[in-house]
C-alpha cells in the first residue's frame, strides 16, 4: 500500500487525536477498533475511507457498512461534514441492503413484502395450514396453535431472533427433536414450529422465495454461504470492493457475521471494523462478552490489529470520572471539554419526577439566562429503560403546561393498553355530549381492541387445498382493513361513547352482532359505581382479566400490568369523568403547542432511540436495582448493564443520574 496523505477531507478543523491517527496510519490488512462512546469511531472510519480512496484510486469501490439504517445515516452525515458531499465510489449500506443487492444481481425476481396487513394475513394462513397438519398428526406440545390466532407481534419478534441467531443451524447440530431443543434453549415451541412452517411456505419446495420481508435477504445469503466451505470465497462477493469498513460492529448477529466473514475471505482488500462493545443492546446480537470477540477474530486474518479509542470528544472529566468505575472502562477527556455530573437520590417516584421538573426549570431559566437566544432550542433529554416509567412524568409535565416530546415511545395515553383502558372508562360513562378522548387515543384503543380481543378463528375464505400444497392464497388480502381503515373507524367512534361501547363488545358498530368475547362484555356490564374512582377501575379484576386472558406473550403481559399499575396510581381517588377530562386537556394542550410550533423543552427517549446520539443535557431517572437495570436472567445481565451505559454516555455538557436511595446501583461496576 502506498503511503497515505495526512488528510483527504475538506474540513481543516477536524484534527485526529493520536488514537485516531494510529488508525489512519496503520497498514494492517485487518483492524478492529474498540471505541468508547463519543470517541469518534464513525468519524474515524470515514476518515480512513477517505485515505483509502486516495490510496486505491477511483477505479476501486469501497464498501462502508453499518448494522442499522440509523448507522447508515450517521455515516452519510459524517461524510457530508468531511467532504461537503458523499464521495463517489462509496457504497454505504446496511448488511440487509448489501444482501438485497447480491440477490438482485443473481437475476431472480426479488419481491419485497412491506405491507404489514398482508404479512399478518400470510402468517395467519401459515398457522391455518399448520393446524391442518396437526389435525392429522396431533402434537400436544403445540396445543396453543390450535386454540387461538397466533400473537403476530410475538411471532415477528421470534422470527427476527431465529434468523439473527440462525437457530435452525443450532437445531440441526443438536441431534435433538424440536421440542427437546426448545426446552433446552428456553424457546417457545409453538412459535418455533409455526416459524418453520411459515418459512417452508415462503420459500417453497424448490426454494424459490415468493417474497422477502425485512431480514430475509440476509437470511437467504446466509443459506447460500452455508453451502460453502468455511474459508471458500463467495463468488458474488469475490473482488467486488477495494476495502470494507464496518461500523456498529457491536451489533453483529450470527447472520451478519457469516456475511462479514465471506466479505473478508473473498478478496475485498483491507477490513476495518469499529464498535463500542458496551453498546450491545439489541436482542439477537452478541457482544464481546463470553468469547464473542474471539469468534469475530476467527473470521478475520490472523494478524488483525486491535486498536482502541478512549479519548472522548463528547464530555469532560466529571462524566468520565463517574463512568469509569461504574462500567469498568477507561474514558479519557480532552482537556478543553467542560462538563458536569451530579448524582441525585430519590425516595419515591413522585420525588424523582419533582427533581426532573426542577432540572427542567434550571435549564429553561438558568441556561437561557447565560446563553440568550443561542439556547432557545435547549432541552432536557430524559432517557428511560421502561416505557411505563413515563406515565407519572408525562402527567406532571402536562399539568405544568410543559411542551414535551417522545422518541422511541408514544405518549402514554396513545399506548394501546392504556388507550383501551381509557376507552373502557369512556364507553361505560356513556355520555355522548362530551368528547372525552382525542382521535389519537381512540385510534390506539381500536388497535387495543383488535390486539387484546383477537378472535379464535383463522382467516376465512382461503383455499385450504392451496395451503395444503405449501402455497399462500393471496386472493383476499387486499380486502382486509389496514391502518387507514382503522383510522376511519376511530374517526367514526370519536363522537359517540355509545358506538365505542358497541365496538368494544361486538367488534363492530352493529349492536346486533354476536359479542366478540366474554372479557370485554364483563367490563361493559360493570355497575356505574366503578366510575366513582378511576384508579379503582384500573385495578378492577374484570379489567385486569382482560389483559391476563389475552393471547399475548408473558413479557407483554407483564408490561401491560406495569402500565396499569402506574395508571392506577395516577387516577386513584379521581372520578372517571374528571380524570378523562383532565387527561384530554393534557393531550389537546400538547396538540395545540405543537400546532403553534412552540419549542419542545423536554424530550423523553427510550434507550434504543438515544443510541448513537448525543445531547447537551441528559437525565437518567428511575435507576434502581431490578428496574434500571431490569431484573433479568444471568445471560442477559450484560445487556441490561449496557442499556445503562448507553443512557449515561449521551450527554455533552451535563449529566444527572437519579438513583433510588433504597435500591442504589452505584458505586462499583454495574
Amino acid at each position: 500500500m502506498t503511503s497515505l496523505p495526512s488528510r483527504s477531507w475538506n474540513n481543516t478543523w477536524i484534527t485526529p487525536t493520536p488514537e485516531q491517527q494510529a488508525v489512519l496510519e496503520s497498514t494492517a490488512q485487518a483492524i478492529v477498533i474498540q471505541a468508547l462512546a463519543g470517541t469518534g469511531k464513525t468519524t474515524t472510519l470515514c476518515m480512513k475511507a477517505s485515505h483509502l480512496q486516495a490510496s486505491l484510486g477511483s477505479e476501486r469501490r469501497l464498501l462502508v457498512l453499518a448494522y442499522s439504517q440509523a448507522g447508515v445515516v450517521a455515516i452519510r452525515d459524517r461524510m457530508m461534514k468531511l467532504h461537503g458531499s458523499v464521495p463517489a465510489g462509496l457504497d454505504i449500506l446496511t448488511i440487509e441492503q448489501l444482501c438485497e443487492k447480491l440477490l438482485g444481481a443473481q437475476g431472480d425476481p426479488l419481491e419485497k413484502l412491506e405491507d404489514p396487513v398482508r404479512r399478518r394475513f400470510l402468517i395467519l394462513q401459515a398457522q391455518l395450514a399448520l393446524r391442518e397438519v396437526l389435525a392429522r398428526s396431533p402434537d400436544d406440545h403445540a396445543a396453543e396453535l390450535m386454540a387461538h390466532d397466533v400473537d403476530i407481534d410475538a411471532f415477528l419478534v421470534f422470527e427476527a431472533l431465529a434468523k439473527k441467531k440462525r437457530l435452525d443451524l443450532q437445531f440441526e447440530a443438536s441431534d435433538m427433536d424440536l421440542h427437546a431443543f426448545c426446552e433446552a434453549e428456553d424457546l417457545p415451541y409453538g412459535l418455533y414450529r409455526l416459524f418453520r412452517h411459515y418459512e417452508r411456505m415462503r420459500v417453497g419446495i424448490d426454494h424459490e422465495p415468493r417474497f422477502y420481508a425485512e431480514g430475509d435477504c440476509t437470511f437467504e445469503v446466509c443459506r447460500q454461504i452455508e453451502l460453502l466451505d468455511w474459508d471458500q470465497p463467495f463468488e458474488a462477493l469475490n473482488g467486488r470492493y477495494g476495502a470494507v469498513l464496518f461500523d456498529e460492529l457491536h451489533d453483529l448477529d450470527e447472520g451478519a457475521l457469516a456475511v462479514l466473514r465471506k466479505l473478508v475471505q473473498s478478496g475485498n482488500g483491507v477490513f476495518i471494523g469499529a464498535g463500542d462493545f458496551n453498546q450491545h443492546i439489541h436482542e439477537g446480537s452478541f457482544s464481546v462478552f463470553g468469547g464473542a470477540m474471539a469468534r469475530i477474530r476467527q473470521c478475520l486474518p490472523e494478524q488483525t490489529e486491535l486498536l482502541e479509542l478512549n479519548v472522548t470528544r463528547r464530555f469532560g472529566s466529571e462524566i468520565c470520572a463517574a463512568l469509569n468505575p461504574l462500567f469498568d472502562v477507561s474514558f479519557s477527556p480532552r482537556p478543553e471539554n467542560a462538563d458536569s455530573f451530579q448524582r441525585l437520590a430519590y425516595d419515591s417516584d413522585e420525588h424523582c419526577v419533582d427533581q426532573l421538573l426542577a432540572l427542567h426549570q434550571q435549564i429553561v431559566n438558568g441556561w437561557r439566562d447565560l446563553q440568550g437566544e443561542a439556547a432557545q432550542h435547549s432541552a432536557l433529554y430524559v432517557v428511560l429503560r421502561n416505557p411505563q416509567d413515563s406515565l407519572l412524568l408525562e402527567w406532571a409535565l402536562g399539568h405544568e403546561g410543559i411542551h414535551y416530546g417522545c422518541q422511541g415511545l408514544s405518549p402514554f395515553y396513545q399506548r394501546r393498553e392504556v388507550a383501551l383502558t381509557l376507552a373502557l372508562m369512556w364507553a361505560l360513562l356513556g355520555d355522548d355530549t362530551e368528547k372525552h378522548l382525542t382521535l389519537g387515543i381512540v385510534h390506539a384503543a381500536v388497535d387495543g381492541v383488535l390486539h387484546y380481543g383477537r378472535p379464535v378463528t383463522g382467516p376465512d375464505g382461503v383455499d385450504l387445498d392451496r395451503l395444503a400444497q405449501g402455497q399462500f392464497d393471496e386472493t383476499r388480502w387486499t380486502e382486509l382493513p389496514g391502518a387507514s381503515e382503522s383510522r376511519k373507524l376511530a374517526a367514526m367512534l370519536l363522537g359517540s361513547a355509545t358506538r365505542m361501547r358497541q365496538y368494544i363488545v361486538h367488534g363492530t358498530v352493529d349492536g346486533q352482532a354476536a359479542p366478540r368475547g366474554r372479557a370485554f362484555a364483563e367490563v361493559m356490564a360493570l355497575p356505574s359505581g366503578v366510575l366513582d374512582d378511576a384508579g379503582a377501575f384500573c385495578e378492577h379484576p374484570a379489567v385486569r382479566r382482560l389483559f391476563d386472558d389475552a393471547f399475548i406473550n408473558e413479557r407483554e403481559r407483564q408490561s401491560c400490568r406495569a402500565s396499569l399499575d402506574r395508571l392506577t396510581a395516577l387516577a386513584r381517588g379521581i372520578p372517571v369523568r374528571e380524570f378523562l377530562g383532565r387527561l384530554t386537556l393534557v393531550a389537546t394542550r400538547s396538540i395545540d403547542m405543537h400546532d403553534r410550533k412552540e419549542n419542545v423543552t423536554l424530550r423523553i427517549l427510550s434507550v434504543e432511540a438515544c443510541k448513537g446520539r448525543e445531547f447537551t443535557f441528559v437525565a437518567v431517572p428511575f435507576v434502581e436495582r431490578g428496574r434500571f437495570p431490569n431484573a433479568v436472567a444471568h445471560e442477559e445481565a450484560y445487556r441490561e448493564r449496557n442499556m445503562l451505559y448507553v443512557a449515561m454516555t449521551r450527554a455533552r455538557s451535563a449529566l444527572w443520574l437519579l438513583e433510588s436511595a433504597a435500591k442504589p446501583v452505584t458505586p462499583g461496576p454495574v
